[in-house]
């Protein structure tokens, strides 16, 4: 399955801290509130897909949030979730494909279980980041992208 394309979410300054302090931070879970922002573009994206007005770069948020997933089942952080991501991964695939039948992207309503497989998708993506440390999220982040422009996909990064 080729992924088309990845969203990375901005990134905030960094500030000069202390090595302890970025050991610390690297080794915690997400805080409720970290937990919230990492989700919202992701909650965000999946609401504009069930109500059949995503546009494309809802479906890049969405699917960037499965390639995320399956780096975090492959580094073994969580494991055991891969048939349900990959599921996920396919419907996306297939929405994508029928939104840009025309050339261009054009919402598109979903069928039952695509929507149950993305429904899946976003809720055990969201368990994953509640299990993971910091570190432990860059480096699947990181580990999509790379594989990402690997197969020639694009990278889209946005500056809010």
């Amino acid at each position: 399955m080729t992924r088309q394309a990845f969203y990375t979410p901005p990134r905030r300054p960094a500030l000069a801290r202390a090595p302890l302090d970025i050991a610390v931070a690297n080794a915690t879970k997400f805080t409720p509130k970290e937990l919230q922002g990492i989700m919202e573009s992701v909650n965000q994206a999946h609401k504009h897909l069930r109500e059949g007005v995503a546009t494309e770069m809802d479906w890049c948020v969405l699917a960037s949030s499965i390639n995320i997933a399956l780096q975090i089942e492959s580094q073994g952080v969580v494991r055991g979730l891969a048939e349900h991501l990959h599921s996920a991964e396919k419907a996306l695939q297939t929405i994508a494909q029928r939104a840009s039948l025309s050339g261009t992207w054009i919402s598109t309503a979903l069928y039952y279980q695509e929507l149950d497989a993305v429904s899946t998708g976003v809720e055990l993506y969201q368990y994953q980041c509640e299990q993971l440390s910091a570190a432990e999220f860059k480096r699947a982040i990181n580990a999509a992208v790379g594989e990402i422009r690997s197969t020639g996909g694009r990278v889209i990064t946005t500056l809010n």
